[in-house]
């Protein structure tokens, strides 16, 4: 008798979205219930999905889920089957999404991983970067997409401990800040900056509903400051914007 799947490490405050297939497909490469038994077990939330057929309506839970892909509210999307691929790019430009989720996965701020090397090879192709599983169970499928946050790949060295930022909130030296949607937009901002300094104006338009006022960016950054506990970590550069107080890597 083989041994259960062992969960990937902790992923608190990861939101994981799963693409299905709109058919069901024999063999099945990865048992989806048992992927999503590990996700669960990461402490991350998974959300599942099936992309309608080109001439059906999209379901506005689905509308949803793609919403929060694009915007930054979702971590990871992963396609247990290459057949659940085609329908979820689909939709996606059905939407006018595709320019941001790429944008998302150009900056590593979104992690796509398959089961098949020729959808990772479609969503290259598509400007998407993704991986594909390192093995043919659910549990390889899920140690491969998440290995980068779970492993300090996608972290900052910063003047307040070792950053990374989660859709639900930021991770520092090991322990999580749940934080707001638009403090989560701020400081993602600021950790893809790198330590340049972003404009009232740049910060402004990351924020829910975009071109905010120089006023509404302040109380955003001062609520952000006051939920990190820490006002070290973003930093006020007089008369220019905000930085992260990022340090040189060794």
């Amino acid at each position: 008798m083989s041994a259960p799947p062992r969960p990937a490490p902790a992923l608190v405050g990861c939101r994981v979205v799963v693409v299905e297939a709109p058919r069901p497909v024999r063999p099945e490469p990865v048992d989806v219930d048992t992927l999503l038994r590990i996700l669960a077990a990461t402490g991350s939330d998974v959300v599942r999905i099936t992309p309608p057929r080109a001439d059906h309506a999209i379901p506005a839970g689905t509308k949803r889920t793609l919403y929060r892909i694009a915007s930054g509210q979702v971590d990871a999307v992963l396609f247990p089957v290459a057949e659940a691929l085609p329908g979820w790019l689909a939709t996606v430009e059905r939407l006018g999404m595709l320019d941001a989720i790429r944008e998302r996965s150009r900056t590593s701020r979104l992690l796509l991983a398959t089961t098949d090397a020729a959808a990772t090879a479609r969503l290259a192709e598509s400007g998407m970067p993704a991986s594909t599983s390192c093995g043919p169970t659910a549990d390889d499928l899920a140690r491969s997409a998440l290995a980068p946050l779970t492993y300090g790949v996608l972290e900052r060295r910063t003047a307040v401990g070792r950053l990374a930022v989660r859709s639900g909130g930021a991770l520092i030296d090991g322990g999580f800040v749940p934080l707001s949607r638009g403090a989560v937009s701020i400081l993602e901002a600021l950790f893809v900056a790198d330590g340049r300094v972003l404009t009232r104006g740049e910060i402004g338009q990351v924020l829910p509903g975009g071109r905010r006022s120089a006023r509404a960016v302040e109380v955003a950054v001062a609520r952000l400051r006051d939920s990190l506990g820490d006002g070290d970590l973003v930093q006020t550069v007089v008369k220019r914007g905000y930085r992260l107080a990022v340090l040189d890597e060794d």
